[in-house]
């Protein structure tokens, strides 16, 4: 408690000289608290031991502790240290603290005598230089650098409670609403799903996106052109018209009636091939006629799915990999049907047939809202679909494992054992 504190009342302390010496000084942590002002070496006696001296080196330090004790500290239910030679008999009154000494002259000191009260009451250890004490004072807690009021007693975990509350309310201000909050408004507003499960969703326009100009004119000359580059191509004319038909067959684009009565309400898209491995793009920042794109009009939402660096090392923590993909990730989640008439295209497979338009009924690549509704639309499905697994832990684990370790469509997951990584990965396609 404060075996320090004794050495300035009973024994007699002799400053010798005084030296050059910087020593760093650390607390607990590793924290760097302070650096010594010299070295000197100190001859300490003792009153109750005549024949006792001890020299020993010690660094100069502005100052060693707080007041110790923090409060006055009640010695009358103590009864068994009433009576006995005490190093320091005022070891109950707050006070600063002289000289500290180290455990390497501390056990020079000891007699091996003890004398024990009752359970959390302090005790009394025999010294050379009288009896001195230590242990606990408060059924709370030992002494500590005064808080508060002198009779009160607070734990370091309390005050660090307490600062930290203080910190939050005062960096607490009224926060204006951000783009990425409303962007979360409006998913949890229009988020639907339909009875097989699939969810539907809306483009999430800003509130003060300007106005759309007329895209149908500018997507008729680029239709024009990709239709002159597929001429003179067949292998790309084959891979195009495959790939559109598929996209017709699986129901992810519709034909449509052309309709041009307002051209702020419809915005057509303009498509073309990537050959690299082949698949037909969408491009939604092309300008219409007023020099504004539909992806100008639309909130491009928060992240909502870690960094990839941390999933990376998450990835590399155990010794069997889990990996997988969403099929056709965007084209799993559906477009709300009010919405669709700013998905639409031109297209025909042949210069022979008739252009017609169609309209997208799917989140499509190339929109800037498309990550973050899909993102978001993985993460509700997660959290909704948990219930299908009866094993609860198993189910919590899964669910985890979607919300922490999906970039896009790409689950990147590790287990110890190959039977933890296979139960995760059928929990996880159950569940998805």
């Amino acid at each position: 408690m404060d075996v320090e504190r004794k050495y300035r009342v009973v024994s007699c302390v002799t400053w010798v000289h005084r030296r050059r010496y910087t020593l760093t000084v650390e607390g607990i942590g590793s924290q760097r608290v302070t650096s010594s002002r010299g070295q000197t070496t100190l001859v300490m006696r003792s009153y109750h031991d005549a024949e006792f001296e001890c020299r020993l080196d010690a660094h100069i330090l502005p100052s060693i502790t707080s007041t110790i004790p923090a409060s006055p500290i009640d010695t009358s239910g103590y009864k068994h240290l009433h009576n006995i030679p005490l190093a320091d008999p005022t070891f109950h009154t707050p006070g600063s603290i002289d000289v500290r000494i180290g455990a390497d002259i501390m056990g020079m000191l000891l007699l091996g005598e003890t004398i024990t009260g009752g359970p959390k009451q302090p005790c009394a250890l025999h010294t050379r230089l009288g009896w001195v004490i230590c242990g606990p004072t408060s059924p709370r807690c030992a002494s500590l650098p005064a808080l508060g009021t002198p009779t009160e007693c607070v734990t370091e975990e309390e005050r660090l409670d307490e600062i930290l509350q203080r910190f939050w309310e005062l960096e607490e201000v009224p926060r204006p609403k951000t783009t990425d909050d409303i962007c979360e408004e409006i998913f949890h507003r229009t988020v639907s799903r339909k009875s097989n499960g699939r969810y539907i969703v809306q483009i999430p326009f800003s509130p003060d996106a300007p106005a759309l100009g007329d895209s149908y004119g500018k997507a008729l000359g680029h239709f024009f052109n990709l239709e002159r580059r597929l001429r003179g191509d067949d292998d790309l004319r084959q891979k195009y018209v495959q790939f559109m038909r598929e996209y017709e067959t699986l129901g992810h684009m519709e034909k449509i009636t052309l309709q041009r009565d307002d051209p702020s309400h419809a915005y057509f898209i303009r498509h073309h091939a990537v050959t690299a491995k082949f698949r037909v793009v969408f491009n939604a920042s092309a300008k219409s006629s007023n020099g504004v794109s539909l992806n100008d009009t639309q909130l491009v939402g928060p992240a909502v799915q870690d960094p990839l660096v941390d999933i990376l090392l998450r990835f590399r923590r155990f010794r069997v990999a889990v990996t997988a993909d969403i099929e056709k990730m965007f084209r799993q989640i559906e477009v709300d049907s009010r919405h669709r008439c700013w998905q639409q295209i031109l297209w025909c497979e042949s210069p022979n047939d008739p252009l017609r338009a169609y309209q997208l009924k799917t989140l499509t690549y190339g929109m800037a809202c498309s990550p973050y509704n899909a993102a978001r639309v993985l993460n509700q499905c997660a959290i909704d679909n948990q219930i299908v697994v009866p094993d609860a832990n198993r189910a919590a684990a899964a669910r985890d494992s979607i919300l922490r370790n999906f970039y896009m469509e790409d689950l990147l997951d590790s287990a110890d054992t190959p039977i933890e990584a296979i139960t995760l990965a059928r929990v996880v396609s159950t569940i998805l």
